[in-house]
């Protein structure tokens, strides 16, 4: 009675009459009876959302529904996926819950581990648990009973949800005893198999909206584009480090909070498509509509390739999207992909080549916010490192100091083999974010040294806790990550540390084999002034001046020219070693 109460204040309290006329015939045309219960099978749910089938992924998702849907009595799990489940699920994954449950924990991640999670009691902290096939671990398994805590650190936190959503209806006393019951379940995990099947569907998914045709991103899968987004999948999962084939809770909420706080943000306009029945469409147009929106789809599509990359393309512009968020010029923060972000290359060592000059002229012109990534190798393994700098690189004796709110947004970040991320120090006022300099090379993240005021472009960067050397010929990148470094630009990721630590993962400092460095220029559809025709501007003032300066007319006498230049000291013997 209390779950059927819930289920009317999400209802009446979360949704518009619309939105729930909408909702309900959706459910009811593709609903399955069986005497009076009207209920979505699994297949119902992948067709409806078109779900690909090349993903593997209609078992996880529909699992998610069948645990949530008994919110908030976990004992109920898993439950028949009726209207009344679907709705509560629906509210959850859209983030609705939040006018009724305006006491509860803002914070998804314990609810949705519970919904990923498979409790096994063969599953021990002192006994890994043994290889299952990936169609074991797509089964969720439930209804018999565990034993009691191992460990007091993997007993978890009061769920706030929970608490709310009975509190709401006075009933909070009845969640003491299911409290209890719930706790009984210490052995959960989330297979490493179904995570990284999710996370393959939020990733081609980053760039929906509630208005897109999500059969336009997710139908005509081919081999590479699944390669690609496996690569990306496999390599947040490396950062959840699995143990024993399954994510710890523990890990999972301290990588959600710290590493990949956007990573389930694409669950939200997936399900708002129960909203949107287009059986109770009233718009005449919406055949014209549904075209405009299945291009603009189609245009922010992960497998859209930036225009001109090597390394670049919007499945590694989603991978970073679950990590960072943009800040335009308005005070709002958004996704990559709703930001009006206008990705503009500005160096590539493919077009531009591997000279710092050719680097200084088309990067360090740029005033706006740019986004570093280069790909390498170090023994065997690809690395593919950058950071996205929110202000304009700063060349070796400049005075120009960056802003705090620079030293609060920047990010370094490793997106292979392991997803890692590197935030800023808001403390940091000393060590500068970026460094450029025409002799050492290219730096993030390094300490200048004080002596550099005499001769600011001939100082060796020293390496930060978090940083990167990239050398004059942009042929080899010095990677650092290293907590014993002292303080610097970028804070280490903890659980990288963790790892390091114990001799698992990567070493603390790595040589690293450029195979290719691009620098893009990030603008912005509001922006007012246009920075890439600011830019261009600059660059072709820079090349009439050189014009200008190679075309000085000396009236023909070539000589006397010379000789003056010669008693100038600027050519022949009396030059030294001037050029």
């Amino acid at each position: 009675q209390l779950s059927h109460e819930l289920a009317l204040q999400f209802a009446a309290k979360c949704f518009t009459h619309l939105e729930i006329a909408h909702f309900k015939d959706n459910f009811k045309i593709l609903a399955d009876h069986q005497e009076d219960v009207e209920y979505w099978k699994e297949e119902t749910l992948c067709r409806f959302l078109a779900l690909p089938d090349a993903l593997k992924v209609g078992s996880v998702v529909y699992a998610m529904l069948t645990y949530l849907g008994a919110f908030p009595f976990p004992v109920l799990a898993p439950c028949i996926v009726d209207r009344q489940a679907m709705l509560k699920a629906v509210t959850i994954l859209t983030g609705r819950y939040k006018t009724v449950l305006k006491k509860g924990n803002s914070d998804r991640n314990k609810l949705l581990f519970r919904s990923l999670a498979v409790f096994d009691r063969r599953t021990s902290v002192a006994s890994p648990t043994p290889e299952k096939s990936p169609e074991h671990d797509l089964k969720v398994a439930s209804g018999f009973k565990v034993d009691q805590p191992i460990n007091d650190e993997e007993e978890e936190d009061d769920d706030d949800l929970a608490l709310a959503a009975l509190d709401a209806l006075d009933a909070i006393e009845v969640f003491q005893h299911d409290e209890k019951r719930d706790r009984l379940i210490n052995h959960a995990h989330i297979p490493a198999y179904n995570f990284e099947r999710l996370i393959m569907l939020l990733l081609l998914l980053a760039s929906l909206t509630p208005q897109d045709s999500i059969g336009q991103l997710s139908t005509d899968l081919s081999e590479n584009q699944i390669s690609a987004l496996e690569a990306s999948a496999k390599s947040i999962v490396a950062a959840f480090e699995p143990e024993g084939g399954g994510i710890r809770y523990v890990t999972f909420v301290k990588v959600m909070t710290a590493g990949t706080p956007y990573l389930f943000r694409a669950l939200s306009p997936l399900f708002e498509h129960f909203l949107f029945s287009k059986q109770m469409d009233l718009h005449k147009h919406r055949t014209e509509i549904d075209a405009h929106q299945a291009q603009k789809a189609l245009q922010r599509s992960p497998f859209q390739e930036v225009k001109g990359s090597e390394i670049l393309n919007n499945g590694l512009l989603a991978q970073l999207s679950t990590s960072i968020e943009l800040k335009a010029t308005t005070d709002t923060t958004s996704s990559w992909f709703h930001s009006g972000l206008r990705m503009n290359r500005l160096y590539s060592t493919s077009s531009h080549g591997t000279s710092l000059s050719s680097f200084s002229r088309q990067v360090m012109s740029w005033r706006s916010s740019s986004l570093l990534i280069l790909r390498g190798t170090c023994a065997g393994q690809t690395y593919v490192l950058g950071a996205y700098l929110p202000e304009q690189w700063k060349e070796a004796g400049s005075h120009t100091e960056e802003s705090a709110e620079a030293h609060k947004t920047a990010v370094m970040f490793q997106i292979a083999p392991r997803h890692a991320i590197f935030r800023s120090n808001p403390y940091n006022r000393t060590t500068p974010l970026s460094h450029f300099s025409s002799k050492t090379g290219i730096s993030l993240g390094c300490v200048i040294p004080a002596s550099s005021r005499i001769n600011a472009s001939s100082q060796t960067p020293i390496l930060g806790p978090v940083s990167l050397i990239i050398d004059e010929d942009i042929s080899t990148v010095t990677f650092q990550h290293d907590g014993g470094a002292g303080t610097g630009a970028f804070l280490t990721d903890p659980l990288l540390e963790e790892a390091q630590s114990h001799g698992r993962g990567q070493d603390k400092k790595l040589e690293i084999d450029i195979d290719g460095m691009e620098v893009w220029g990030m603008s912005f559809a509001d922006a007012g002034e246009d920075e890439v025709a600011a830019q261009q501007s600059r660059l072709a003032w820079e090349e009439a001046e050189a014009a200008r300066r190679r075309g000085v007319n000396f009236g023909g006498d070539k000589d006397g020219a010379r000789h003056l230049l010669e008693m100038a000291g600027l050519v022949g013997a009396g030059a030294g070693n001037r050029s």
